[in-house]
């Protein structure tokens, strides 16, 4: 996860923190306030980028109990970053849901899938609302070449029927 912090706020204390309310949330791995650090605690690794305002955050070896809602912060400011990981049991691939929040611009949502290089993405082509995409648009294919059909025999000339001038 890349979370990004303002100028100003390279020498403050970088966290990523776990639960559903930042204000409560149980802090996974923070840094000192050296500049530029990387932390690494168990499976979790913090590098912060001063130069470029952000700071990565590493999960390796993601396990079915890590998904949760996460938060990005910095010590002088509020998080303004949750993250929803939900891990599929058995498989390569994780589903994030990031919500990035400003007090002027209300909340911006994305949803990203990340998946296992060289490894297809079969799984997601398989989600119900791909499924349902497919079945709407054969639906709609079958709706619109029953309706040319029908209206190609409505035109059709009438054998025995003799127009008068």
């Amino acid at each position: 996860m890349k979370c990004q912090y303002g100028a100003g706020e390279e020498g403050h204390r970088k966290f990523w923190c776990r639960g559903p309310d930042w204000r409560d949330c149980i802090r996974v791995i923070e840094t000192a306030h050296l500049v530029g650090q990387e932390v690494r605690r168990g499976r979790v690794t913090l590098r912060d980028s001063p130069t470029e305002h952000i700071f990565l955050v590493i999960i390796e070896d993601l396990e079915e109990g890590d998904a949760d809602t996460y938060w990005c912060g910095v010590d002088r400011s509020v998080p303004w970053a949750s993250v929803a990981v939900t891990v599929f049991p058995g498989s390569v691939t994780v589903a994030m849901r990031t919500t990035e929040t400003s007090a002027s611009t209300g909340a911006l949502a994305l949803t990203s899938h990340v998946s296992s290089p060289g490894l297809p993405p079969w799984p997601f082509l398989l989600s119900a609302s791909f499924l349902f995409l497919v079945l709407l648009k054969a639906v709609l294919f079958l709706s619109f070449s029953y309706a040319a059909i029908w209206l190609a025999w409505l035109q059709r000339p009438l054998e025995g029927h003799v127009h008068a001038p």
